[in-house]
């Protein structure tokens, strides 16, 4: 009989502050924020930040966004990006990736939101799975729907400058008009 299991290609790590730069060389690269500017990280302490947020999310919740790295026998390899779930406002766990640009369309996205939501669903099954994407960011919409999410809202982007700017609000459930107020906002 053949095992008809998917072969792993990532190994999913705890963020460090050692990755720091190797998350701002992704998040600088423009080709990352062509999709949704608003990720697009303008220095280094701003990532040093974020990461700060990432590794106390697993401290808190025991979960959030790993560090993604190519999968080698069992050691992790060359970093490709960083992607998970997140508790978001105690309402949501919030399906994330970004991925380096030269790693797009291996699957990677496919593998880490599929053990992202199942951690998640693991802590926290009362919780549903949301996404939230920006309206253009086309290639995050197709990977957010293939792992199973559907849209259930859409509206203006509050954080972004661009007054034209929308978000697609995607889940695995249907969801209140609070926790849509609450996830949107």
């Amino acid at each position: 009989m053949l095992d008809s299991t998917p072969k792993k290609k990532l190994a999913l790590c705890i963020p460090t502050p050692g990755d720091v730069h190797e998350l701002f060389e992704m998040y600088s690269d423009p080709r990352l924020a062509e999709g949704d500017p608003l990720i697009a990280h303008p220095s280094i302490e701003h990532t040093e930040a974020v990461l700060r947020r990432r590794i106390a999310e697993w401290t808190l919740h025991g979960h959030g966004p790993w560090v993604l790295r190519t999968l080698h026998g069992d050691q992790a390899g060359e970093f490709v990006g960083i992607g998970g779930c997140s508790l978001l406002a105690d309402t949501a766990w919030n399906l994330a990736f970004s991925l380096r640009p030269q790693d797009w369309g291996r699957g990677y996205a496919q593998e880490v939101a599929a053990a992202g939501m199942e951690r998640a669903h693991a802590i926290r099954p009362d919780l549903p799975i949301t996404a939230v994407v920006a309206t253009r960011n086309t290639r995050s919409q197709r990977a957010v729907e293939r792992a199973g999410l559907h849209t259930v809202w859409q509206g203006p982007d509050s954080h972004d400058p661009d007054p034209t700017a929308t978000i697609l609000l995607y889940a695995d459930r249907v969801l209140s008009d609070e926790q849509i107020y609450v996830l949107t906002r």
